[in-house]
């Protein structure tokens, strides 16, 4: 997340006098530096205005004196000493400026340089025919001199025959250098001033600078506060529309979820062609066994590429795109003319979901079923009917074998209207004990002996028996399927605990319990109560868990089941084969007994792979001390086929059909009293 904490005050306050500070420096040595080479050009004027007034004045002098009269050396130095002595004078009494004239090295008249640097430079003036000034400045015993050296030059008669008497011999001619004029002026005192003005210039640049860049740093500072309370709104907003987008869209496919779905579909029947909207729901097949055999990623890109597809498929009739959740789809469209209808729309979709598509390796054939429903059809005056009806419509697709689409019809309406009144009468039921509990015998197929009953829920409405894969089915759904199951197993284990006392016999029963029920975490508990209320003997129960069941709540069964086992309960495996099935179950669970669906028994035939697994499954269950169950005997050529070693069980209508609980009694009385090759009376095996 970018970090929008603005910086520290002190900081900038630092960095902003560090600023002020360099530019009011640099300014402050620009403007010493102009000083000082202004004071330089003056001085160096003023001292070559020196030299100029001492020519001058041996000129007057020579001039009033004639030609014949020679000006002796002597007399310009009188004029140095003269004009050298009318400059400023220092607090210590010292001249400000001096001026000496000193003759060529080895030939002075009457003065000579002690500097022997400077008598240097005096002797190279002879050998020069550009008699240019020289011009210095330096540190010496701790004052600034500024000097300047101009040479003398003999430029008339009289001042080479004066020079040339003196020294006794012929040496210098006209425009000969004869020797210079040093002037010096001490600028100690200036330069000093120039440092103290540029200090003053410091300062006061540095407070003026200082002020800007203060000024300046606050109106930075008020612009990034406002950039960065600019910025903030940004994100602020940016979170927010993004957090509305998540909880009102699938992460996964970008698709509206189920929550903004519901919401525009209540906008859509608030608007004037609401007569003419319709959903569609789309369920893909199969879609669990690509996750199981191909992976996550796999299943994910498929819904991915679903959500594309069926964005693709409705373009053109303009239709809201969801995902409800898991492999499920939802659409709403108005369907304004015959190409926008249902029927028209649903091949469309078909025709786009179920192309192809590869995946790594993988080739995945999409398949979808489809459930239509139109609002003109009078079948959805609200939102959630309009819902209803589509699944409705998706379920009856689903029985016609998937990869289809099914109208949502009269027919289809009369089967949801008979779902919801059993939905609305089934609790009711189950408090008033209207359901009733049937037995249908199990027997040991080595024997033919008695070993116990397995419960089975009954229903008759207003005249009508109800078939259980129906109610049960319903009673999943409504959500009052642990109370059924509760209520058979109570009923049940009542009525074989006083069985039991009458017969002098054990009577074992098994009771089915719904994948839904293991949903509840007081299960294993409330079934307790029910075994200690009716005083059925819990070695006598077995529990009957689907194999999807099983494997859909793999762990609260386990937990279940656990807690049961330690009572004594036992547990049975039930329709296998059907869904997935696994050997890691059987180890896992722990289950007493295996119970094979009907169909493996239906088209059962000697040496058939049906019988070949049969066969095998039991020999490997005998090996693991499990108990087989076989589901649907009725013939005796099956009993043939499935007898071998090991406990195996058989239950069908050879041996007889569920039972009413007044029949039962009769059931066991009868079968004591049979000849041999009729059930005999046993236990549980």
């Amino acid at each position: 997340m970018t970090d929008l904490t603005l910086p520290s005050l002190a900081p900038e306050k630092t960095k902003t006098l560090l600023w002020s500070i360099a530019i009011a420096l640099g300014t402050a040595l620009i403007f010493f530096a102009v000083l000082r080479v202004e004071e330089n050009h003056i001085s160096k004027h003023e001292r070559l205005q020196l030299v100029e007034m001492t020519d001058s004045f041996v000129a007057v002098f020579s001039d009033a004196r004639g030609e014949d009269s020679p000006i002796p050396a002597h007399f310009r130095r009188l004029g140095i000493e003269h004009f050298s002595s009318t400059g400023q004078v220092e607090r210590d009494g010292r001249a400000n400026t001096q001026m000496r004239m000193p003759g060529l090295p080895g030939l002075e008249l009457g003065t000579s340089e002690d500097d022997p640097r400077l008598s240097e430079v005096i002797a190279g003036f002879s050998g020069q025919s550009n008699h240019a000034p020289v011009h210095e400045q330096h540190w010496e015993n701790g004052r600034l001199i500024s000097r300047t050296l101009v040479p003398s030059i003999a430029e008339k008669e009289t001042c080479v025959s004066c020079h040339n008497t003196l020294l006794g011999e012929e040496v210098f001619q006209l425009g000969d250098a004869m020797g210079a004029y040093v002037v010096e002026r001490d600028m100690t005192a200036n330069a000093l001033a120039d440092a103290k003005y540029a200090a003053v210039w410091f300062f006061g640049s540095l407070a003026v600078f200082w002020l800007i860049g203060f000024r300046e740093h606050a109106r930075n500072l008020h612009v990034l506060q406002l950039k960065s309370q600019v910025k903030i709104e940004e994100m602020k907003n940016a979170a927010d529309a993004k957090e509305k987008f998540l909880l009102s869209h699938d992460p996964l496919t970008g698709l509206p979820n189920r929550k903004l779905f519901n919401e525009h579909l209540r906008e859509s029947f608030d608007l004037p062609e609401r007569n003419t909207l319709t959903a569609a729901l789309v369920d893909l097949d199969d879609f669990k066994l690509v996750n199981d055999t191909m992976g996550h990623a796999a299943g994910d890109a498929l819904l991915v590429e679903v959500a594309q597809r069926l964005k693709a498929a409705t373009r053109d009739v303009d239709a809201m795109v969801a995902r409800l959740g898991g492999d499920e789809f939802a659409l709403i469209w108005n369907a304004r003319n015959a190409f926008s209808l249902g029927a028209a729309v649903a091949p469309r979709m078909l025709a786009q979901v179920t192309r192809p598509m590869e995946f790594e390796n993988w080739s995945i054939t999409p398949k979808c079923s489809i459930g239509l429903a139109c609002a003109d059809q009078g079948m959805g005056q609200t939102p959630s009917e309009l819902l209803k009806a589509a699944d409705a419509a998706l379920y009856s697709a689903k029985g016609l074998g998937k990869n289809t689409y099914q109208e949502y019809d009269k027919v289809i309406d009369a089967c949801m209207q008979r779902q919801k009144t059993i939905a609305a009468r089934l609790p009711d039921a189950i408090r008033n004990g209207d359901i009733r509990v049937a037995l249908q015998p199990q027997v040991n197929l080595s024997n033919r002996q008695f070993r116990g009953f397995e419960a089975l829920a009954r229903w008759r409405l207003d005249g009508e028996d109800i078939s259980p894969d129906e109610f049960i089915t319903i009673a999943e759904s409504s959500g009052v399927v642990k109370d059924l199951d509760l209520y058979v197993l109570k009923k049940a284990a009542r009525f074989a605990r006083t069985l039991s006392a009458d017969m002098g016999m054990p009577v074992p029963i098994s009771v089915n319990v719904s994948a839904k029920s293991f949903r509840s975490l007081s299960l294993a508990e409330d079934i307790q109560d029910i075994l200690w209320t009716t005083g059925f003997d819990p070695e006598l129960l077995t529990l009957e868990v689907t194999e999807t069941a099983a494997m859909e709540k793999m762990e609260a069964v386990q937990a279940t089941m656990g807690a049961l086992r330690k009572q004594g309960v036992r547990s049975a495996l039930d329709d296998f084969g059907t869904g997935y099935s696994s050997l890691a179950y059987l180890l896992r669970m722990e289950f007493d007994e295996i119970k094979i669906d009907r169909e493996f028994v239906r088209d059962i035939h000697a040496g058939n792979d049906n019988h070949i697994l049969v066969r095998h499954l039991a020999d490997m269950l005998c090996q693991l001390d499990i108990d087989l169950v076989v589901e649907g005997i009725e013939t005796e050529e099956q009993i043939a086929l499935l007898h071998g070693v090991g406990n195996r069980v058989g239950q069908g209508y050879l041996f007889s059909r569920p039972l009413e609980l007044e029949d039962v009694e009769g059931y066991l009385r009868t079968a004591l009293n049979l000849p041999d090759g009729a059930a005999q009376t046993g236990t549980k095996g």
